[in-house]
């Protein structure tokens, strides 16, 4: 008889019967261990525990706080009347149940500097004073006087415009008032210190910048539009909302465009007078309530005085400010702002000209060595978000270094005339036009 033999067990079946029985019988043990801890353990020795609380859950003294008064920013002074404590012959003491402190009473009415209801904290204290929300009140000064220039003024202003061939634009009021002044933030520096002005441009086409540079920015910080920006009007009106002064840019010839297309109101070098000037009337018909232009390139326009000159009379005629980005002709400029009486100023720096926090940061330090050596400095740059950020970043801690940030209508000074000297007469010195008033 044959032998027979059987065949060999497949190895996957063997394995698989192996893996069930061993997680059959560690599961048992498992749950062996965890029926056994649940009936018989005590769950307030499982282990470490900690009780948090939002509250103190036991009475304790209240901390001192200083003492606010609540008000109104709007009616921070305020006549408060205090009791005269001083009897017939004398000294205006506390009663006996308080020390005397050896201080003579207050007058009968005094005014108090009311403060703003602030949580405990928000005020720290500072050599010159004190800083609330990063405002700096100094001695002598209240926080509503501080912030008081909430808002400017919705345009458009009574007066300030006028009707020219179906076009809306800006003028010099009957009573003399110019459109520089009137849509200019206000600005003192009692303190006369070094200023920085920085204007961000490029808004209007990016609707996300566009309200990150206007809700994000001190409202020191001048905003510059695209004439051709979607809801253009919307946008200023929003601006100067939150306290923004605002230019419109004007886009003027450059020698290269590159890729670029060119914008189809360039004022060019190669037209004559009135085309130039039908141009930039219909630009600044988009809309009302900037103080000024400033350039959208144009060097090529720049350097040839008779193209450039009557543009600029035309702006200066209306009582705008021209605000040069820093790419024009600056000797060329500097003649025509004093041939046209145009309120003038240039940038001293293109604080984003690299993309990189390094390189933004130098130039913010050059624009503080620029006004503490010459009393004011200008900076320009575009609505990218590293520029927001960096600018927000960098403007907060500017009264720390002795320097106070300015509109940019601050520093655009209408230049005088120089006075031409009789043949006979003897002169001295130069007639070089003063610099910018850094003072507004």
């Amino acid at each position: 008889m044959a032998n027979r033999r059987d065949a060999e067990p497949s190895p996957l079946r063997a394995g698989v019967m192996h893996t069930g029985l061993s997680l059959l019988v560690f599961g048992g043990i498992a749950g062996a261990l965890g029926a056994g801890m649940y009936l018989m353990g005590d769950p307030s020795e499982a282990g470490p525990k900690q009780t948090l609380a939002l509250f103190e859950t036991q009475d304790t003294a209240a901390p001192p706080l200083k003492t606010r008064l609540k008000t109104d920013i709007a009616t921070a002074n305020l006549s408060i009347e205090t009791p005269d404590y001083s009897e017939e012959g004398g000294s205006g003491d506390l009663p006996e149940s308080g020390p005397d402190l050896g201080i003579d009473a207050p007058e009968e009415t005094r005014t108090a500097q009311l403060e703003v209801d602030l949580p405990a904290g928000q005020g720290d204290a500072d050599e010159a004073g004190v800083r609330i929300n990063g405002k700096l009140v100094k001695p002598g000064e209240s926080y509503g006087e501080v912030t008081r220039i909430v808002s400017l003024e919705r345009a458009p202003i009574a007066g300030m415009t006028e009707r020219l061939n179906g076009m809306t634009l800006p003028r010099i009021s009957p009573d003399g008032l110019a459109p520089a002044d009137a849509y200019a933030r206000p600005f003192i520096n009692p303190g006369d210190k070094p200023v920085v002005a920085i204007v961000v441009g490029g808004l209007g086409i990016n609707a996300t910048h566009t309200r990150s540079a206007i809700d994000e920015l001190p409202p020191e910080v001048t905003l510059s539009f695209a004439p051709d920006a979607t809801s253009l009007q919307t946008w200023i009106n929003r601006a100067r909302a939150a306290g923004h002064e605002v230019l419109i840019e004007t886009p003027m010839e450059a020698y290269d465009y590159g890729r670029m297309k060119m914008h189809p109101l360039t004022l060019l070098a190669s037209e004559d007078e009135a085309r130039n000037r039908a141009r930039l009337d219909r630009i600044l018909s988009r809309s009302t309530g900037y103080f000024g232009l400033i350039n959208s390139q144009g060097s090529k326009i720049g350097d040839d005085d008779a193209a450039m000159k009557p543009v600029l009379q035309a702006v200066s005629d209306r009582g705008l400010a021209f605000i040069d980005d820093g790419g024009l002709n600056a000797a060329h400029m500097k003649k025509l702002s004093g041939e046209t009486g145009l309120r003038y100023v240039r940038a001293d720096s293109a604080i984003d000209a690299k993309l990189s926090a390094e390189e933004i940061s130098s130039e913010f330090m050059e624009l503080e060595s620029q006004a503490l050596k010459n009393g004011a400095a200008l900076g320009s740059g575009f609505a990218f978000p590293i520029t927001i950020e960096m600018v927000k970043t960098w403007t907060a801690g500017l009264d720390q270094k002795g320097i106070v940030l300015a509109p940019v209508s601050a520093l655009a000074a209408a230049p005088p005339q120089p006075e031409i000297p009789s043949e006979d007469s003897v002169r001295t010195g130069s007639l070089e036009l003063p610099p910018v008033n850094p003072h507004g």
